[in-house]
């Protein structure tokens, strides 16, 4: 795989964020997509994250999930109360974000590891007649970061 190749989409009146990643995914150049996104003027505290991590191949997460952990702990707030559900496909993606939540343990952040996009969304409650529109979307910014 590539480098970290990222994009988001900001929907303030779904309360959600949108993150889509491919390649190989190392701390820093997470925490550099992270810090874009903060600094973007759509953001805003409390905001749901869905992340789309099954494209990415984590680049020595034993040694980085600590630093992201403190990054995010920096930020809690920024951050706020919300929910985070990442997309995976293989048993490292799962293990790596369950490691990662256990490491936060913060109240504020409730995280869930889902397979599938729909189920993300539901658990995020995005109202059902808007999965299909976020769903179109997701696909849109795959073909974004891959093509």
């Amino acid at each position: 795989m590539a480098a970290l190749n990222s994009t988001y989409r900001i929907f303030r009146d779904f309360n959600l964020i949108l993150e889509y990643h491919s390649g190989n995914l190392d701390v820093d150049s997470y925490i550099k997509f992270k810090q874009k996104l903060f600094n973007d003027s759509d953001f805003r505290t409390g905001l749901n994250h869905f992340i789309h991590f099954r494209n990415i191949t984590f680049i020595n997460p034993e040694e980085n999930l600590k630093k992201f952990v403190d990054f995010i702990k920096n930020n809690t707030s920024k951050l706020g109360n919300r929910k985070v559900a990442f997309i995976t496909s293989t048993p490292s993606h799962v293990v790596t974000t369950t490691i990662y939540n256990t490491l936060l343990s913060d109240p504020k952040q409730d995280i869930a590891v889902f397979s599938t996009i729909n189920a993300a969304f539901n658990w995020l409650m995005v109202h059902p007649l808007n999965i299909s529109k976020l769903t179109n979307v997701v696909d849109d910014m795959e073909q974004e970061i891959t093509t």
